[in-house]
């Protein structure tokens, strides 16, 4: 019978931090998707945030990266209004601390900013205009991004809208 790992509080919050962002991909990537997935999605993009923030490792682009992941998960489910206001806390993270984001950060953040944007537009004020503007400056900050593999993921998340 194997022994049983304990973990340190700190050790817990990691795991459950990275263990939660993988799950989300999954779940992201099935074609149709269920409102209990949405769901998960939502809880587990909550989730890691918050042991990120927890966790002793936590820098500001893992809470940069967290606000992105709740605002896609938002998103995919169609709540246009959170997917807003965790894109604009992402953009602020962003903007604030632009010298420890990696290239494909600040271009994700954009993405993120354009595709609340977009979703808001059936809104009785139109931000059609406003999320074409980040939708282009995303274009081009990935155009930017340095690492080959990381600009064809970002190439990729952008062509799927």
């Amino acid at each position: 019978m194997s022994e049983e790992k304990k973990y340190t509080i700190q050790e817990a919050n990691q795991f459950f931090a990275i263990e939660h962002n993988n799950n989300i991909w999954s779940l992201l990537s099935k074609k149709e998707k269920t409102e209990d997935d949405n769901n998960e999605i939502i809880n587990l993009a909550h989730s890691s945030l918050l042991h990120w923030s927890k966790s002793p490792k936590c820098k500001i682009v893992n809470l940069q990266r967290g606000e992105y992941m709740i605002s896609i998960a938002y998103t995919n489910a169609n709540r246009a209004e959170s997917a807003l206001y965790h894109a604009k806390k992402c953009m602020k993270i962003t903007e604030e601390n632009r010298e420890e984001m990696e290239d494909f950060d600040i271009a994700y953040a954009f993405l993120g900013m354009a595709k609340a944007l977009n979703l808001s537009e059936n809104e009785i004020i139109s931000r059609k205009e406003e999320a074409d503007k980040y939708l282009e400056e995303a274009k081009k900050l990935g155009e930017k991004i340095k690492d080959e593999e990381d600009k064809n993921i970002f190439m990729g998340d952008l062509e799927e809208g």
